[in-house]
């Protein structure tokens, strides 16, 4: 049956079409001018206190108490400080969007070329078009429905959570007003079809729909933060009250050092320092200066946005791994998963339905179409043909429709798939995992169609009209075997007649048997009572047969399987097949091993489900594996309950009821091939549908966190760094151990440098290895303190004896006398590598410095540059950046010296891991 006779528009005529009305794209979603981000960072009161600096700074440096250079090195803090973190973080949001909009592209299906069905996306779509809309799918364009009835969730418009009813348009129908979301006629773009089919004609397409009006709304970027952003955000409040603490200090250290010690202690000369106004004030805005910037170096200002550069540098490493990132909380919390809820069909299996079976009502078993008997042949293909959701082109082409309807109109020959006898569908009732069952009541006529008369057996068993003589009606469908085969009272026989089922329990064994083979079960019957109620069934059934469907395992399922349990995470199958279907496939994929299932609470049916309270749940859940005939409602009970057990819960979808379950679900995984409103509850789209891609997800999850915490090891020691040597270095006679200006290029090593160098970490399968990431987990662990309080110390103690070695002193001189620039341009080098170095630490926590650092290329040409401008500063940077060049044997002790940090790294790591062994073998022994 070609269910929908459209002719659809021509290319040449598409063309047209977009060129008069205009294309189906909307205004890109409007992201803050980078110009209102810069203003926005110039709002922070330390930029006013900087500005306020270098004001006074430019007008000492004119009456000649200030370099001219100071007032540069101020000027570039506050360039640092505003415009590359505002390019940053605009470069960064614009990626993420475009990435985002590029994977996330919806496609439908659309008459074209006459009556041919093309799948084209949503943008393509054109004033005009005829475009088939289905349970799932989100409408691409506002127009009135010509064929069809369906049930649309207007939601994202009207915020109505409660369904409307579309129905065809009169002829020459005007609608009064174009956004009435209660017209019955009208569908509207963005909405989502929940139920029903029906053919959409588009009348406004872009930004003439009524989506397009309010795109800007609806378009706004989801705020939340995540639990990790929130983790980032309250310690970098610490280390910023930590960094003005030390500010503090260091303003009384320059100050004491200016006022007294330079003084040489004698109030005589600290009067006369102190009547020298331009000096003292000139010492006070260095002192207020220094503190300062500082404060921009310890402050980190960039740590809670660290995860959006991270992910930013992520995004295509996981858009190769078929996962697509729709709120930045997924990914975050993906690491953390404790337990994950998992649809089988498409997922753990292909979702490519192969009929295999068929059983009669007599229990014969055949293995093809063309084996069955072709009385009862006839039957089952104007049963499955003319009561499908699929729609069959005129070439035989199947669009459309659930996996189910597909594989049974695949189970027939071409010709019996486009047989034509002109039924026409008088009421429709199509799938729904609740009902568990899809029927249609057929209007059937006696004379037949282009291809002859319906069969026989359909027109015994028809209820034949009143009022209409010359058409029958018939009640056919299809469903899970123990709904329908309790309604059958008899069956067709092998020669097309009907007779009571001669041997009901030996049909059950075939059925069970089928089902201990992983396969599903699919019954088909008729009725010769219309259908009255949606949701009520006839009474009596007359079965037609059982057909077999194999969903094949994907091969990495198994393997998938056993890294999320390494990986510490439950995994729980749902299916709304049959327990014993549901059994040898979790047999199959090693969720369960054999005779596990016995065992209480391992597996559980809808039924034993719903006559459990929520606290024996609770109790059960840590055991749970399996869930076989399981309906919507059932997800989001799971959520609730795993979520009061204080678990982080995963959830996998792709039908419209599953949307409740994805959203309250701590990550929502959609289905890539699932329904557009399944996609919009989700946090993460996985677009091959693929278990092992979800697995993925759980692995970039735990990189991501790993390379932040990297981060924050990296930037936290030379925080203590830093700060120990400027509040030291006035005590140990340097005015300034570093300049601003260096200290500013210290600070752009630490944030934009290091962000781009750990943002690319390799996502290790080690870390799959792991215990979940725990919710109230505090971000930085024992380990990382370990390498901070360990690190920072050290690199401030060798900066000390750097600075306060005679015989280091001694190396660099001209002309046979110390010459203190080269001194100082050494120090101030020596100091950056140093910190670099120490990267190769902070990268991995084990001995082999080199463990995949090939893996992170960017890492390594980061370090490179790193050297090679420092290198290029110390001979350009000249009174600037306080430089000097230097010789290639006062070169090779910096570099000497500065990978003193990698052994005492290795020995810190060595003890530590040492302390740690002999704590655990302590532990088991106690235990």
């Amino acid at each position: 049956m070609v269910k929908y006779h459209f002719q659809g528009l021509s290319d040449n005529k598409v063309k047209e079409n977009r060129e008069k009305y205009g294309s189906n794209t909307l205004p890109p979603v409007e992201i803050e001018s980078f110009f209102s981000k810069l203003m926005e960072n110039f709002q922070d009161p330390l930029i006013h206190i900087l500005c306020v600096a270098l004001v006074i700074t430019v007008i000492l440096s004119f009456v000649g108490y200030a370099e001219w250079f100071e007032g540069v090195g101020i000027a570039s803090a506050v360039f640092l400080a505003t415009f590359v973190s505002t390019y940053s973080e605009y470069k960064n949001e614009n990626s993420f969007q475009e990435l985002q909009e590029k994977a996330s592209r919806v496609k439908c299906n659309v008459f074209r070329n006459g009556s041919h069905i093309s799948e084209v996306y949503g943008f393509d779509v054109v004033v005009g078009d005829l475009v088939l809309l289905q349970a799932g799918d989100k409408i691409p364009a506002d127009g009135r429905l010509v064929a069809g009835e369906l049930h649309v969730n207007q939601s994202t418009l009207n915020g109505e959570p409660h369904l409307e009813k579309k129905i065809v348009a009169p002829e020459n129908y005007e609608p009064t007003t174009r956004n009435d979301f209660l017209d019955h006629y009208l569908c509207f773009r963005g909405t989502v079809v929940e139920d029903g089919e029906g053919v959409l004609l588009v009348s406004a397409v872009g930004s003439s729909t009524l989506y397009g009006e309010l795109a800007i709304e609806l378009s706004k970027a989801d705020e939340r933060e995540s639990p990790l952003q929130i983790k980032l955000s309250n310690l970098a409040d610490g280390i910023s009250t930590i960094g003005y603490i030390g500010a503090g200090f260091i303003v009384i250290s320059f100050l004491f050092k200016q006022f007294v010690m330079d003084n040489n202690y004698n109030w005589p000369e600290i009067s006369t320092y102190i009547s020298n106004y331009p000096i003292v004030l000139k010492d006070i805005v260095n002192s207020i200066t220094l503190a300062i910037i500082i404060i921009v170096v310890a402050v980190p200002e960039g740590l809670p946005m660290m995860i959006a550069i991270v992910l930013s540098l992520n995004m295509r490493k996981l858009l190769k791994a078929k996962v697509l990132v729709r709120k930045l909380l997924g990914i975050e919390t993906a690491g953390s998963l404790d337990i994950l809820f998992v649809d089988k069909t498409g997922t753990l299996t292909k979702g490519k339905f192969i009929p295999r079976t068929f059983i009669s009502g007599s229990a014969h078993t055949y293995k093809g179409f063309n084996q069955i008997p072709k009385e009862l042949r006839e039957v089952l293909s104007f049963t499955v043909r003319e009561s499908t959701s699929s729609v069959i082109g005129e070439d035989g082409q199947i669009v459309g429709g659930n996996a189910s309807d597909k594989a049974l109109l695949q189970f027939l020959d071409k010709e019996s798939l486009l047989a034509d006898y002109q039924v026409k569908v008088e009421k429709e009732i199509l799938f729904h995992s609740e009902r568990k069952y899809s029927a249609a009541l057929l209007k059937v006529p006696l004379s037949g169609g282009p291809t002859g008369k319906a069969p026989k057996g359909i027109v015994t068993c028809s209820h034949k009209l009143k009022n209409d003589e010359k058409f029958v009606e018939i009640t056919c469908l299809k469903g899970a075997p123990e709904i329908v085969l309790n309604r059958c009272t008899s069956h067709f026989n092998e020669d097309g007649h009907i007779e009571p089922i001669p041997d009901s329990v030996g049909l059950t064994n075939s059925i069970n048997s089928l089902s201990e083979q992983g396969i599903r079960v699919i019954a088909v019957a008729v009725s010769r009572e219309p259908l009255v109620e949606t949701e009520t069934l006839p009474n009596s059934l007359i079965l037609v047969g059982i057909v077999g469907v194999y969903d094949e395992i994907r091969e990495e399922s198994r393997s998938s399987i056993q890294t999320a349990r390494s990986a510490g995470i439950q995994v729980v199958m749902i299916t709304g097949d049959k327990k014993e279907t549901a059994i040898a496939v979790a047999h199959q994929i090693g969720l369960i091993s054999p005779g596990e299932e016995s065992q209480p609470g391992v597996v559980l049916t809808s039924f034993e489900l719903q006559n459990l309270s929520d606290n024996k749940l609770a109790n059960m859940l840590p055991h749970l594996r399996v869930v076989s005939r399981a309906l919507p409602s059932d997800k989001v009970r799971f959520v609730n309950v795993a979520q009061s057990l204080h678990k982080v819960v995963g959830m996998t979808g792709d039908g419209v009821n599953d949307s409740a379950a994805l959203k309250h679900a701590d990550v929502g995984f959609a289905m890539g091939s699932g329904s557009e409103v399944s996609k919009e509850a989700a946090d993460i789209v996985i677009l091959d549908d693929n278990f092992a891609s979800i697995t993925q997800a759980v692995l970039y999850g735990r990189t991501i966190y790993k390379s932040i915490q990297k981060f924050i090891v990296f930037q936290s020691t030379i925080n203590v760094a830093s700060t120990l040597i400027v509040f030291l270095g006035p005590f140990m006679g340097f005015d300034f151990p570093l300049t601003l200006i260096q200290l500013l290029w210290v600070n752009l090593v630490m944030d934009t440098l290091a962000a781009l160098a750990f943002g690319g970490e390799p996502a290790l399968t080690r870390y799959m290895q792991e215990k979940p990431i725990k919710r109230d987990q505090s971000i930085i662990t024992s380990r990382m303190w370990g390498s901070i309080l360990g690190g920072g110390p050290f690199i401030s103690a060798m900066s000390i004896l750097f600075l306060t070695n005679d015989y280091v002193e001694a190396f660099f001189t001209r002309n046979g006398e110390p010459y203190q620039p080269a001194f100082l341009t050494a120090f101030f080098a020596f100091f950056i590598f140093l910190s670099v170095i120490n990267a190769f630490n902070v990268r991995t926590s084990r001995l082999n410095l080199f463990d995949h650092l090939f893996d992170n290329k960017g890492f390594i040409v980061v370090v490179f540059f790193i050297f090679f401008v420092q290198i290029v500063f110390t001979y350009i940077g000249g009174k600037i950046l306080r430089t000097v060049g230097l010789t290639s044997s006062e070169w090779a002790l910096v570099v000497a010296m500065s990978f003193s940090v990698i052994p005492f790294d290795l020995i810190r790591k060595f003890a530590l891991n040492l302390f740690l062994f002999k704590s655990k073998k302590n532990i088991n022994k106690t235990d």
